[in-house]
């Protein structure tokens, strides 16, 4: 969700452009699960990949949280590739080990609370780092802005500005630009650290917010290292069965 913010924000990369380096990530995630699919059921291994897919998806997320506007646009795409590649896995992984881990009679309940837990976060996550984000961004952009600013423009564009996405907007870039126009010279150069403050403070905001993520994604990958490996072919004891036949003898 935020790293087309950062290609487009603080690269300054077209819309286009974002979405040709986000294809590698869309198409490995998409893909992945057919392979690993195939390669669970030939060796019926799959913790290594269970570790490779979080390992691979906690770096790449760390390598991004270090990315600036200096960084080159093949890192971004092999990062994005990295991701994709790391993150295919996991879905599928994930499913089947929840269905290997318990009895039949608790598959159900147990996908369920899967998917569940998978919901409750994508819909929490966007929310938590979106306001980190824009903590952030004001707490930098307050430093960063030229300070001859309060002379030239009004309130309005001055709160304006205090929206990130401002910088995402070629239609709000460029009414602003046409308003430190009117002042000439030193209007253009005013806009032109304004925009720099923006895309500095924008950067700030994001790399805090890749930091979580990777923090998150790390405490993720600690926690695979302890799943043991259950066995495709195993029969998981139902604990409750005993006792349920146990109650029924008693009653006789």
């Amino acid at each position: 969700m935020y790293y087309p913010i950062f290609l487009q924000g603080v690269k300054g990369i077209s819309v286009m452009r974002s979405g040709q380096i986000l294809t590698p990530f869309t198409v490995l995630m998409a893909f992945m699960g057919v392979p690993a699919g195939f390669i669970l059921a030939k060796t019926k291994r799959y913790k290594w990949m269970y570790i490779s897919g979080y390992g691979l998806l906690t770096a790449s997320i760390f390598w991004i949280a270090f990315f600036d506007s200096e960084t080159p646009v093949f890192f971004a795409v092999l990062a994005a590739a990295l991701a994709g590649l790391g993150l295919g896995t996991i879905p599928t992984i994930n499913t089947l080990v929840v269905q290997w881990a318990v009895p039949k009679r608790l598959l159900g309940a147990s996908m369920g609370a899967l998917f569940f837990s998978i919901t409750i976060g994508t819909a929490i996550a966007p929310a938590v780092l979106g306001s980190v984000m824009n903590t952030i961004y004001a707490k930098k952009l307050e430093t960063t802005l030229p300070s001859g600013l309060n002379q030239f423009a009004d309130e309005a564009t001055i709160t304006a500005l205090g929206d990130p996405k401002a910088l995402l907007s070629p239609t709000a870039m460029k009414a602003l630009e046409k308003t430190f126009a009117k002042e000439g010279f030193y209007g253009s150069d005013l806009f032109r650290q304004t925009v720099e403050a923006i895309r500095t403070s924008m950067e700030a905001g994001l790399k805090f917010v890749f930091l979580l993520g990777a923090m998150a994604m790390l405490i993720s990958f600690l926690l695979i290292l302890t799943v043991p490996e259950i066995s495709m072919d195993a029969v998981i004891e139902d604990r409750e069965t005993p006792n349920r036949a146990s109650a029924g003898k008693s009653d006789e």
